[in-house]
């Protein structure tokens, strides 16, 4: 059954007066978007678990910080992608290039993108490097500019896109190699 924005808006009240059933229930009516985010930014499905858990214990915790006026999966988005950059920031090295240099692009961008499903993006996605893996989903899918990503991760912008033209380079190579095994073992 799909909520009405009146009906979220009577859970997360009953959320802000501690209810515990309505803690559940906000939960159960997020986690599949949640665990989508938290995907993209983790290397395992146990991570993303980490990061969509810490990010709920967030949600109750600030719930009174929550303005109804916004969507609430807005808000709640900002608190995964910043619960995300938290746990590399806690838990992995973020190794992003020190360097200012922009990698230029191929001619054919899209090299490799055709022709596949979600799910294979995804786990090209997680096998980047993570800083390489979180700049590129900042930057590419959550739409933060270079600087706001260089600011949250305290290095320049110029590392920022360098990060962000390797990881795309890393995944057009990947993908790529994958439509063409795909091809392969299709006969074609």
């Amino acid at each position: 059954m799909k909520e009405t924005t009146h009906n979220i808006s009577l859970i997360i009240q009953a959320c802000r007066a501690g209810n515990r059933g309505a803690q559940k229930r906000l939960y159960q009516l997020f986690f599949s978007y949640g665990i989508s985010v938290a995907l993209r930014y983790s290397s395992s499905r146990a991570e993303a678990e980490e990061i969509l858990n810490e990010s709920f214990f967030k949600v109750f915790s600030k719930i009174d910080q929550y303005d109804d006026q916004y969507e609430f999966k807005k808000w709640f988005r900002m608190i995964l992608v910043n619960t995300s950059i938290d746990y590399h920031r806690k838990y992995k090295k973020l190794k992003t290039q020190a360097s200012d240099e922009i990698m230029p692009l191929d001619s054919d961008d899209n090299k490799g993108w055709h022709n596949l499903v979600y799910e294979d993006i995804l786990k090209e996605i997680q096998k980047l490097p993570p800083g390489y893996r979180l700049v590129f989903n900042l930057y590419a899918i959550d739409g933060f500019k270079h600087h706001e990503i260089a600011e949250q991760l305290n290095i320049s912008a110029g590392s920022s896109r360098s990060s962000f033209a390797r990881a795309r380079k890393i995944l057009q190579e990947r993908l790529q190699n994958n439509t063409e095994i795909k091809r392969a073992s299709n006969g074609e």
